[in-house]
């Protein structure tokens, strides 16, 4: 099944902020699709589905099945790069997953995360109409909503620096041009970014280099 156009952009997107030769931990990782942008490095995956585990782990995945709201993330080894890719809004305690992560990622290493932009215009278009809004967000199992300023604090808050950020514009509409997308995410972020990246490093290695 082909990657809807939206998460293969921000697969490749990722992939480019990771160095070849790498190890990376990718937690929630479903299908582990983001793998096969990532050719040359030591991939491990954390997921809740078991069918799926199984499924990865019968083409030679190192996948470990475990749910983020309960179980502890007590893999031994500690990883150039931990994935927190769209997972955040879906656990119960996003500042307990982070905390998680900076117990599993070197110290020279990154944590890499991304946030949707559940306050983008297209949602706020279908408040204005009058047409409800809630699905948009619970169909995709959206325990918590940040609008762009409250999730960088969420980050920053969490001792972590926040290196780089990409924001995502989106691909639907259809009619509208990919141009325009990019434009108008010039203009207003907060409005028009659907998705915004964030390349992180733990703070006190910071200061530690510093």
């Amino acid at each position: 099944m082909a990657l809807r156009e939206f998460i293969k952009n921000k697969y490749i997107l990722v992939s480019k902020l990771i160095k070849p030769n790498s190890s990376v931990l990718d937690i929630g990782c479903n299908k582990a699709e983001i793998q096969e942008f990532l050719p040359n490095v030591s991939y491990y995956g954390i997921d809740i589905n078991k069918s799926v585990v199984e499924e990865l782990k019968k083409k030679g995945l190192k996948v470990y099945c475990a749910d983020l709201n309960k179980n502890r993330l007590s893999l031994k080894k500690k990883f150039d790069y931990v994935l927190l890719l769209d997972i955040l809004e879906h656990v119960v305690s996003p500042i307990i997953l982070i905390g998680k992560s900076k117990k599993m990622v070197s110290n020279e290493g990154y944590i890499i995360i991304s946030l949707p932009n559940d306050y983008h215009f297209f949602n706020k278009l279908r408040f204005l109409f009058n047409k409800e809004i809630t699905p948009a967000f619970i169909q995709y199992g959206h325990l918590h909503i940040f609008p762009i300023k409250s999730g960088k604090k969420l980050l920053e808050d969490n001792g972590l620096v926040i290196l780089k950020t990409i924001d995502l514009p989106p691909t639907t509409p259809k009619f509208i041009p990919k141009f325009i997308m990019k434009l108008l995410v010039k203009i207003s972020r907060n409005n028009f970014s659907r998705n915004v990246i964030y390349l992180t490093k733990l703070k006190q290695c910071m200061l530690t280099v510093k």
